[in-house]
């Protein structure tokens, strides 16, 4: 469906009146209660083979007279749990438009964060609206790895259940906090997400089968000899690319795929 009907659509599906989506040239953004939201992508680097084999997206925030505003400010804004539910679901659904209208040329996976508050408020089904809004934009919870900071989650039952309900949806999820590291680890995440190669250290060096380690923040030569000496996995940082309006191109026009693997195990198979 191209860009501008989906867009049609979610705006008729939300019954809330908080909030709009357009079309901002080639992309979509989206007004909310005074705040212009768009979104910035920055690549994620399997360091063993050297490419790029997914996207963290990151919300861009501006007030009304174009000054950029930290996207905390935004949810800060938000006085109920309803609220902040459809504040995140914008959000996700925001960048999962953006990603879809990349997928030309781009692919791989799409990560983004789950506010805090948001997994506190939905009470059960966690990921299942979401799931549609994927689906309708022809994406599954299988392009997604859901990244939640376990700092203010809650109690352990609370986010244990939030985590299995996506899990049996088919989301990826990338964990990360200052858990200690046999629990972080017993919830069973596929990405731990660390950043710095000291804090890394906070980990076993034997992780259990299937455990990804990413680090964040690689803006250096040196931090990714560093990085990749630590059995780092994946990787972020200014060194691959700073967060931008476009995804970096994982393939060419011609569907032949030049960072072709997923750091799952399995090829990712390109969309026609």
């Amino acid at each position: 469906m191209p860009l501008t009907d989906l867009i049609r659509y979610f705006n008729v599906a939300d019954t809330t009146g908080e909030s709009t989506l357009y079309l901002d040239g080639p992309r979509a953004a989206a007004w909310h209660h005074g705040y212009r939201l768009s979104s910035l992508f920055q690549p994620i680097v399997d360091l063993r083979q050297e490419r790029v084999v997914g996207h963290q997206a990151h919300l861009l925030v501006r007030r009304e007279d174009g000054r950029a505003i930290s996207a905390a400010e935004v949810y800060a804004a938000c006085e109920t749990p309803a609220s902040v539910i459809h504040l995140d679901r914008l959000c996700r659904t925001l960048h999962a438009l953006n990603f879809l209208a990349q997928q030309q040329v781009a692919g791989g996976y799409l990560q983004m964060a789950v506010h805090p508050r948001h997994l506190l408020a939905v009470q059960n089904q966690h990921g299942l609206v979401y799931e549609a809004i994927l689906k309708r934009c022809g994406l599954a919870p299988e392009d997604i790895v859901l990244q939640i900071n376990t700092t203010a989650c809650g109690e352990r039952t609370r986010l244990t259940n939030a985590l299995t309900s996506y899990r049996q949806r088919g989301y990826r999820l990338a964990l990360s906090g200052p858990l200690p590291a046999e629990t972080l680890l017993a919830l069973a995440p596929d990405i731990v997400q660390r950043d710095s190669v000291e804090a890394r250290h906070s980990l076993p060096s034997a992780q259990p089968a299937g455990i990804l380690l990413e680090l964040t923040g690689i803006d250096s030569g040196r931090q990714y000899e560093q990085a990749c000496a630590a059995g780092v996995d994946l990787g972020q940082g200014s060194l691959f690319g700073s967060p931008e309006p476009d995804c970096r191109p994982t393939h060419g026009k011609r569907r032949l795929a030049y960072n072709h693997a997923s750091p799952f195990g399995a090829p990712h198979e390109n969309r026609q």
